[in-house]
């Protein structure tokens, strides 16, 4: 009897087993609504990919994959908040910062902990879990940027060029050191070089993109870095200040030689002391050090940039080509190189001046002639004198910023749903093939992905794991929050877009860029704290918590 009771109650526990699993899977069938995917992107491969099979699992769904131009993305985004609940479900909330920070979006957090019935596991557990620690707010846990792989932004360059130039000797025996970083004064020789090889040094564009977000934006805040270090005791959060962290902020102690000194998992920021330091002129962007990085990046401008390089949108074609010799980009180069090459060889080559739609350019004769040629590269050149804190850093950091608006909650439900999808192995898996797809012409992923259970295919992982790692500055450092306007407030950065340009064109001298660039800010800076929910009253003490926030 005992032997016969146990076994019906196994019965028992397997049939509401099974219910239970039955009940689960007819929740996930039950799915309905609609996706809509508008990432500031072209690549509708692979996301029309991940719908379709989506949509396999769900035949209540509609994906609906709606990319845009990466020019006046953001635009895009506030006209459809401005008009009420936005009709796209995943957008890339980088663009708009302070609807971020209004929390505009879904705290994503909030579903962590949930299972993902694409894993059999917790959400969390889906994700590298320093990358998870990356993407939420240190002091609150909130998630509303959702980061999938891994970049690194590095100069990659031409062998045979640099072996034309009498140079390649030099810079693969920098290759061969622990950092693969030449000084910055190595690298202008490099430039000067190249030119009298008859090569233009470096493919780099020079229009409001490249200079907000892009080549010109990264070298900014690249090495603003290397200057503001210092600045950490001034701006970190004190004793007694609302995000002071018990455990973290009372250990930490100022080291400069270590490039993770001022990660987020070690010390806080507080944002109140930074503005405060502004306004009363402990931070500035007229200093002798930020003297020395511009006349640093005027020798640049003059001795390695293409001719006319000040409003062009596209260099990169000179580098496909052979023409200039060097390339600043993220390693999702070294996933799309060869394909590059041949799209701009068969006249596909997706031009970023583009409009959407628009047909390719007819590619020149030399367009047409573009064969695939031996890559190398190098970190960072780190800029040297007395007001240089530490070597140069880079961009460094897991990237995609994910965001779902926040709806009602049946639809941000059915969007984190997709999202687990993605994220899952199965998902990600049809991710990986779509985006290494070679017939892809948008294709390409930035490095490995930050997730668990997902692997590269051998020959792209073994192309990442050849890169140097020298240190992320792509997070909330001393200083660097200055070094193109401030926390993207659009009328700080168009100001700073235009005088620096004019700087780089010799329009304006050193100082008057400079103290142009100090007035555009302290002019700005009403307009500035409000962009970032602060207020005059918020400054009046920096322990207590904003208002806004």
């Amino acid at each position: 009897m005992r032997k016969i009771s146990l076994l019906c109650l196994l019965t028992l526990l397997m049939t509401a087993l099974l219910a239970l699993s039955g009940s689960l899977a007819l929740a996930q069938d039950e799915l309905s609504g609609t996706i809509v995917i508008s990432f500031a992107s072209q690549d509708t491969q692979t996301w029309e990919a991940l719908c379709a099979e989506y949509m396999e699992l769900h035949p209540n769904v509609n994906c609906v994959v709606q990319l845009r131009p990466a020019e006046a993305y953001q635009d895009f985004v506030r006209a459809q908040f401005a008009a009420g609940t936005p009709e796209f479900s995943l957008v890339n909330g980088n663009f708009v910062a302070d609807l971020v920070n209004a929390k505009s979006f879904l705290d994503l957090n909030l579903y962590m902990d949930q299972d993902n019935p694409y894993s059999g596991q917790a959400w969390r557990d889906d994700f590298d879990p320093i990358a998870l620690a990356n993407m939420r707010d240190p002091l609150t846990g909130e998630l509303y940027l959702l980061n999938t792989e891994t970049v690194q932004v590095l100069w990659f360059y031409n062998k045979q060029a640099f072996e034309q130039a009498g140079i390649l000797s030099e810079a693969e025996a920098i290759a061969a050191t622990e950092r693969n970083q030449p000084t910055w004064d190595q690298f202008l020789g490099w430039c000067d070089a190249l030119s009298s090889a008859g090569f233009t040094p470096v493919a780099i564009e020079g229009d409001f993109r490249s200079f907000w977000e892009q080549r010109v934006g990264w070298l900014a805040r690249m090495y603003a870095d290397q200057f503001t270090r210092d600045e950490a005791e001034l701006v970190r959060c004190q004793p007694g200040d609302y995000c002071f962290r018990e455990g973290v902020d009372d250990q930490w102690a100022y080291d400069p030689t270590d490039p993770g000194n001022d990660d987020n998992t070690r010390v806080t920021f507080n944002p109140v002391r930074k503005m405060i330091a502004f306004r009363d002129g402990l931070q500035s962007v007229n200093g002798e050090a930020w003297r020395q990085m511009y006349e640093n990046f005027k020798q640049f401008g003059d001795r390695c940039t293409p001719e006319g390089w000040i409003g062009t949108s596209d260099a990169y074609p000179l580098f496909l080509t052979g023409k200039a010799a060097i390339r600043l980009d993220g390693a999702w180069l070294l996933s799309t190189f060869e394909k590059d090459i041949r799209n701009l060889a068969e006249g596909t080559y997706n031009y970023a001046s583009a409009e959407e739609g628009a047909p390719t350019p007819t590619p020149s004769a030399n367009d047409l002639a573009a064969t695939v040629f031996e890559l190398g590269s190098f970190n960072n050149p780190t800029m040297e004198g007395g007001e240089v804190d530490a070597a140069a850093r880079t961009i460094e950091v897991n990237i995609g910023f994910w965001s779902i608006p926040a709806k009602d909650q049946a639809q941000n439900d059915l969007e984190v749903d997709f999202l687990m999808y993605v994220t899952s192995p199965q998902g990600a898996g049809v991710y990986l093939e779509n985006k290494l797809d070679p017939n892809n012409p948008q294709g390409g992923i930035n490095g490995p992905l930050g997730l668990r259970n997902v692997e590269l295919p051998p020959e792209i992982a073994e192309r990442f794991a050849g890169l140097r790692l020298i240190g992320n500055t792509e997070k909330d450092t001393a200083g660097t929050y200055r070094s193109r306007g401030i926390a993207d407030y659009q009328p700080s950065v168009r100001e700073w877009v235009d005088l620096a340009q004019r700087y780089f064109l010799g329009e304006l001298t050193i100082d008057e860029f400079l103290d142009g660039y100090q007035a555009s800010l302290e002019n700005n800076f009403e307009g500035i704290l409000e962009h970032q929910n602060l207020t005059p009253e918020d400054l009046e003490d920096p322990s207590r918590k904003p208002q806004n926030f």
